[in-house]
């Protein structure tokens, strides 16, 4: 499957760069999400992994980590908790979705792996929590953006 998408991305323009060695999730990731194991041997292969304007990227294990600049993986639920003076609802919305791709080229929006049931989903702006399901699993999502069912 990575090999498949490789291809995509390279001939689609997107920066691509392998990790060297194998590199884990954070702990922070292990431990508040059940980790799709689909996903989880994808990403856990690359370093880089976005669009030629860096407006759309998959979310690889750095960028997991904490940062003091850029957008933080969890950035739209901080945006969501700072809007609704941290309402419970948004927490157990994004304990089951684990974000996977950030788009911020016009709207911002995002794709996330729900971790109950394995359902890829697609949420935007200004309601995060409000989200479509796209694909039943991490492996369909792939193929469906390979196959330009899905326009990244």
């Amino acid at each position: 499957m990575l090999n498949e998408f490789i291809k995509w991305a390279k001939t689609n323009g997107w920066n691509i760069i392998l990790n060297q060695e194998k590199t884990d999730l954070p702990d922070v990731i292990e431990t508040r999400y059940d980790i799709p194991v689909q996903w989880n041997s994808f990403i856990c292969k690359l370093q880089v992994c976005e669009n030629q304007s860096a407006t759309k990227w998959f979310l690889t294990p750095n960028d997991y980590l904490p940062h003091d600049n850029g957008f933080k993986w969890n950035e739209f639920e901080i945006q969501s908790l700072e809007c609704t003076d941290n309402d419970s609802s948004i927490i157990s919305y994004w304990d089951k979705h684990l974000p996977i791709i950030m788009c911020v080229d016009g709207d911002y929006s995002y794709y996330a792996i729900n971790t109950e049931n394995g359902n890829v989903v697609y949420g935007y702006e200004p309601e995060y929590e409000v989200s479509t399901v796209i694909a039943e699993d991490f492996n369909i999502f792939i193929c469906k953006i390979i196959s330009g069912e899905i326009v990244l």
